[in-house]
C-alpha cells in the first residue's frame, strides 16, 4: 500500500495526529512545527476567503538548488507527500514549483506529477498570489511521504559546498556540530554560510538542533583567500537577478546593498554605507513577503558583524587584504626583466599592452581589466602585481637593457 493509500485510511484528525507524534518540521527558511504550521495555513485561508491549495517549492531564495536532488532520487516521496497534504488540509489543488531552467527534471517528472493531479509550476511562487494556501518546502514533503511509507527518519539534508562545488546530499540527525559536518579546521576557512547565515570561523562550534533555520540545506566553505566584500558584492548581484521586484523593500534593498557593497570594492566606499546597510539590512528582514528579501540582507549583516575589518581596509586603507579586488591592485612590467618577447601582448584580451619584438612592453593602466593572463604568460617574471607604489616605467618604447630612471 502506497503513502498516500496508507493517509487516506486514516481520518485527518489522525493524519495530522501521526505528524505531530513524528516531530515532523517545515523545513528551509521558514522553521516550525509542521502541524502548527497548517493550522496557520487553514486560519489564513479563512482570512482570505480564497480555495486552499498546497504548493511545495524551494524557498524562493534558494538560488544553489541542491535540494532539488531529492525531487530526482525520491520524486515519489514528494508526491505522495502533497498528496497527504491535500488531503489532511482538504485542498481543492496541488501545484510543484521547479526553478527556471530545470526543464529536463520538469519533463521527468511530468508524467507522475499529472497522473497524481499536480500541476507543475516553473520560477519563484507569487507569495502575494499564494495567500489562503499552504506553502510547503519540497524536503518537507518528501519526509511526508516517507513517514506515511514506513520509511522516515529524523534529520535534514544537507551538503558542504567547497571550492564553489557541491557535495553529496547527506541527512544529518541532530544535534550536529558544524565543523563534524564540514570537514574542515579553522584555519582552513575565513567564514562559513549556514544557509543564507554568515559566521567567521567560530561558526564551525555552532550545534545545529532540529529548529535551526539552514535554509537552503548548503553550508558553504569560504576560503580563508577569500575577499569577504568580494563575496558579498557576487552574492546580492545573484539574489537581484533571482527577485521578482515587486517588493519595493526587496527589490530598492539589494539594489542599493549591491551599489555599496560594489562601490566598496571599487576603492570608492564611504564609512557612513556601514550604518546604512545595517539600518537596510534589518529593515529588509521584516519588510518583505518572500525569502528573496527576507534573508537578502543575511550576508551583508553577518559581514559587518564578524568582518568589519575587511570594510575598514577597503574603505580607510584602499586595500584588500586578500589581492582580489582589482581595483586596488596595479599591473606592470618591470622595465628591467622584459625581454620583448610579446607573449604578454599576445595573451591580453583588453589588447591594452603596447609593445614590439627587443623592445620594453608598457601596460595601459586604463584599459587593463587585470585579469593576470599577462603574469601567467611571462616566462621572465617581468609583469609584476602590486598593491604598493608603482616604479618609474617608461613612457615610450624603449629597447630592452635601455630604459634608466631619472
Amino acid at each position: 500500500m502506497g503513502a498516500f493509500e496508507t493517509a487516506k485510511g486514516m481520518s485527518k484528525e489522525e493524519v495530522i495526529e501521526k505528524i505531530k507524534a513524528a516531530g515532523l518540521r517545515e523545513f528551509g527558511v521558514y522553521n516550525q512545527d509542521l502541524a502548527k504550521k497548517w493550522e496557520q495555513d487553514l486560519a489564513e485561508k479563512e482570512n482570505w476567503d480564497a480555495s486552499l491549495k498546497v504548493i511545495a517549492a524551494l524557498n524562493n531564495n534558494d538560488t544553489n538548488h541542491a535540494l532539488l536532488e531529492l525531487l530526482k532520487t525520491s520524486a515519489s516521496d514528494v508526491i505522495e507527500g502533497i498528496k497527504i497534504a491535500a488531503y489532511a488540509l482538504d485542498a481543492e489543488g496541488m501545484q510543484l514549483y521547479l526553478p527556471e531552467g530545470e526543464d529536463e527534471l520538469k519533463d521527468s517528472l511530468s508524467q507522475a506529477a499529472s497522473e497524481a493531479g499536480i500541476e507543475l509550476c516553473q520560477g519563484i511562487v507569487n507569495v502575494r498570489d499564494a495567500r489562503g494556501c499552504s506553502l510547503n518546502h519540497i524536503e518537507t514533503m518528501a519526509a511526508l511521504g516517507a513517514l506515511f511509507a514506513g520509511a522516515y527518519t529524523p534529520g535534514s539534508f544537507i551538503t558542504v559546498c567547497k571550492d564553489g562545488k557541491n557535495g553529496e546530499l547527506t541527512k544529518v540527525v541532530f544535534p550536529a556540530k558544524v565543523g563534524d559536518i564540514a570537514g574542515v579546521s579553522p584555519e582552513e576557512i575565513k567564514g562559513i554560510l549556514i544557509g543564507s547565515n554568515l559566521y567567521d570561523a567560530s561558526g564551525l562550534d555552532l550545534v545545529l538542533e532540529e529548529d535551526t533555520n539552514i535554509g537552503n540545506g548548503v553550508i558553504t566553505i569560504l576560503p580563508a583567500d577569500c575577499c569577504i566584500i568580494d563575496q558579498e558584492e557576487k552574492l546580492l548581484l545573484g539574489e537581484r537577478k533571482n527577485g521578482c521586484g515587486r517588493c519595493t523593500f526587496c527589490r530598492e534593498g539589494l539594489g542599493q546593498l549591491h551599489a555599496m557593497a560594489k562601490e566598496i570594492t571599487e576603492g570608492k566606499g564611504k564609512n557612513e554605507y556601514l550604518a546604512m546597510m545595517e539600518e537596510i539590512g534589518n529593515a529588509m528582514t521584516f519588510s518583505c513577503q518572500c525569502s528573496v528579501g527576507q534573508t537578502g540582507a543575511d550576508f551583508t549583516l553577518g559581514s559587518l558583524k564578524y568582518f568589519g575589518n575587511e570594510y575598514t581596509d577597503h574603505i580607510k586603507k584602499k586595500k584588500c587584504a586578500a589581492d582580489v579586488c582589482s581595483s586596488f591592485m596595479s599591473i606592470y612590467i618591470d622595465p628591467n626583466l622584459c625581454e620583448g618577447c610579446e607573449e604578454c601582448a599576445d595573451v591580453c584580451p583588453a589588447e591594452c599592452i603596447e609593445g614590439k619584438s627587443g623592445f620594453i612592453h608598457m601596460i595601459d593602466e586604463f584599459d587593463c581589466t587585470k585579469c593576470g593572463k599577462c603574469i601567467e604568460a611571462c616566462e621572465y617574471d617581468a609583469v609584476i602585481k602590486t598593491t604598493g607604489r608603482v616604479p618609474k616605467l617608461p613612457t615610450r618604447l624603449t629597447k630592452c637593457g635601455k630604459f634608466k630612471k631619472r
